[in-house]
Parts: C-alpha cells; structure tokens; sequence
C-alpha cells in the first residue's frame, strides 16, 4: 500500500489535455459523482473492454479509493453490522467502520 501518488510524469496527452481544458475554462468543480462525459465513457469502456453493461448513472467517480469506502461504509454499514477487512489495510479503515457504528473484523491474507 502506498500514498497513491505516481512516481512518473504524466503521459503528453494527459498534460496537453490539461492545458486545454484550463484553456476552455474547464477548471471549476464537477459534479460529485464525475461527469457526465467521464461516466459515459467508463460505461463504454466497460462494455467494449470487460464485456459489462453500465449506464453512466451506474457509475460514481471519486477523487480516491479512501473516499469511496468511506463514503460506501457511511451509507451502508450501521450498528450492529460486522465489516470484513482484509489485512493489509490502510489505517483509517477500521476508524471508517467504527465511525458507522459497525465492528471491523480483520482476516489475514
């Protein structure tokens, strides 16, 4: 586990569409749950690619695996339920479960 920080530049093509963006004034916040231009092409790539169907309503971008989880515990974990973790595991995840009401419950792997 680590930071999730690339220790690579990014490719050309990431930096100029970047620039162009910005250029467009594309650099205000975006919906919570991702674009609707992003979910649709994650839907198409998981169709073409993984042979899954998806709308782009299915589809929830985050700005991080931790967010994700975190966000995934609160709506769906509560008092009494039990979260499987499996070890290893970043250290705020049981503080996640625990935060909902739930009990973490560690399995080695």
């Amino acid at each position: 586990l680590s930071v999730g920080e690339p220790d690579f530049m990014p490719d050309a093509t990431v930096i100029e569409a970047l620039r162009d963006a910005a250029i467009k004034g594309e650099t205000r916040y975006t919906a919570v749950t991702g674009t609707d231009a992003l979910r649709t092409k994650i839907a198409e790539y998981l169709t073409e690619q993984k042979g899954t169907v998806y709308k782009a309503s299915d589809i929830v971008v985050s700005n991080g695996a931790k967010q994700a989880v975190y966000e995934s515990i609160l709506a769906l974990c509560g008092p009494g339920d039990e979260v499987l973790i499996p070890a290893p595991y970043w250290v705020s995840y049981p503080e996640i479960v625990k935060m909902s009401g739930a009990t973490p419950i560690f399995i080695e792997t």
